[in-house]
């Protein structure tokens, strides 16, 4: 992964303040507590931080050149001492992007982006898991989804990748566009448009808009995987020109879903119709929603020309991410679906109607914390998420945050028995009355918004049996 000092000028339009040009760059970094020995530091600015504090830090620790922006005199004066290159651009987030997508182009892969609501990050993961049968892939890690992760993703790029499977995550308006240019995709899918980041953007309609980006603004020769079932989506489709490949499980779609089963901690299977025929696809994650995340990576791996045997193998043993419907084992003989890495009101209804549909026999907990980021919906979410919890007959309702109130209010007054929901102050309080009320067979569902780091309720749950296995371990054969 090396740049040379022309190819970061090509690309940025910036101005070489000083230093030699035949320089080589063996990375690109914006984080000057991790810059390796020769790298390029780019100084980005942010709410919480300004990277040009930083520049001289990156220099005395080897940096082989800086990027920054003009009118930092100050910054500007002191990197010039350095007698290593010094680049000036206008923007440095926007020469970031420009010199991942200067990358792209110069490799000619294949890309694959994707956005959504719901479902971005296990739809990548799927993609990716079908497409590493038969190429090198390179994929988005964590949440490197915006404007910072997905350039660094493809800066990543050595030449020996046939495909990049990127994730595009939206916070503010115009992302969605940039992150476009940037990656200039093959392929473009959305998973669905609901209500999420309500407080940024205001409605579903501009939410529809922003999302939309991705398919106005890729390659309009290149082909988009449309959702059938979800209508905003079809509307955005029916205004691009290429070529289009449908997946549906309500409609007739090219590449359908039907007899869909949920088998307990085995995960969903369901009966998949494509052009090829039929076949029995199984997946290791629970929830009826995942049967569309899995459609997304039959089609994308089909336009690739993979086979389907390979195809369904990898489903079949696919790994899912850690916080996203992660099914545990708890002491006693209680499962715990760990969904604490975030929350939307889809995503939370999504996922109490799979708690109550995997329950069996046993009975369903669940553990909640705020939606974040919804704006004027906020108070309306929250009564909404009462009335569901009521709704799927969840047998005990713990809710963390300011808005708990109004959940656990809203779900008494939709018929909930007044010793089952609570409101709780902290993630032990929510583990004790767990422990006094769980038993054998029963299911608990934690969730909540990043923010509300639900996932502290998970450990101390885990955190019992951890030490009853380690403690049996340790004694000695009877």
């Amino acid at each position: 992964m090396t740049f040379t000092l022309e190819e970061v000028l090509e690309a940025t339009g910036g101005r070489l303040l000083c230093g030699k040009r035949e320089v080589v760059f063996p990375a690109i970094s914006t984080d000057s507590r991790r810059i390796t020995e020769g790298a390029l530091f780019v100084a980005l600015k942010g709410r919480r931080f300004d990277g040009h504090q930083f520049v001289v830090e990156a220099l005395a620790k080897r940096a082989g050149g800086v990027l920054i922006e003009e009118g930092k005199a100050e910054e500007v004066q002191r990197a010039a001492q350095s007698e290593r290159p010094v680049i000036l651009v206008k923007d440095t987030l926007r020469a970031l992007g420009d010199m991942a997508r200067h990358r792209r182009q110069k490799f000619g892969i294949s890309v694959v982006g994707l956005t959504g609501s719901n479902g971005k990050t296990t739809t990548k993961e799927l993609i990716a898991a079908c497409l590493e049968t038969s190429f090198p892939v390179l994929k988005t890690m964590g949440n490197f989804n915006n404007l910072i992760g997905l350039p660094l993703t493809l800066l990543q790029l050595t030449g020996k990748e046939k495909v990049a499977v990127l994730e595009m995550g939206m916070n503010v308006p115009g992302e969605i566009g940039r992150l476009t240019e940037i990656a200039a995709p093959d392929v473009g899918l959305i998973t669905n448009i609901q209500r999420a980041h309500l407080e940024g953007l205001g409605s579903l309609e501009r939410i529809q808009q922003e999302k939309g980006d991705l398919f106005l603004k890729m390659r309009q020769d290149g082909t988009i995987i449309v959702n059938l079932d979800d209508l905003r989506v079809v509307e955005l489709g029916r205004k691009f020109p290429g070529r289009k490949i449908t997946i549906g499980i309500e409609n007739r779609a090219d590449i359908m879903a039907k007899e869909i089963r949920t088998e307990g901690r085995e995960g969903t299977s369901f009966r998949l119709f494509h052009e090829g025929g039929e076949a029995e696809v199984r997946l290791p994650l629970i929830g009826r929603h995942f049967v569309y995340h899995g459609l997304f990576a039959i089609a994308t791996a089909k336009l690739f020309g993979i086979g389907t045997e390979e195809i369904l193998k990898a489903l079949e043993t696919f790994q899912p991410a850690p916080m996203r419907m992660e099914v545990l084992s708890l002491e006693g003989g209680v499962n715990l679906i760990n969904d604490a890495y975030n929350a939307n009101p889809d995503s939370m209804e999504m996922a109490l109607r799979t708690l109550s549909e995997v329950k069996g026999e046993g009975r369903a907990i669940a553990v909640l914390g705020d939606m974040l980021e919804l704006g004027d919906f906020t108070v309306e979410a929250h009564r909404q998420l009462g009335r569901k919890a009521a709704l799927f007959s969840i047998d005990l309702l713990l809710v963390m945050g300011e808005e708990a109130a109004l959940v656990v209010e809203s779900a008494l007054q939709a018929g909930m028995a007044p010793d089952r929901a609570k409101r709780v102050s902290s993630p032990s309080e929510a583990a004790r009355l767990i422990k006094a009320f769980a038993r054998q067979g029963d299911w608990i569902l934690v969730k909540g918004s990043r923010g509300m780091a639900m996932e502290r309720v998970v450990e101390i749950l885990r955190r019992e049996k951890e030490e009853k296995d380690a403690l049996s371990s340790a004694l000695p054969p009877s």
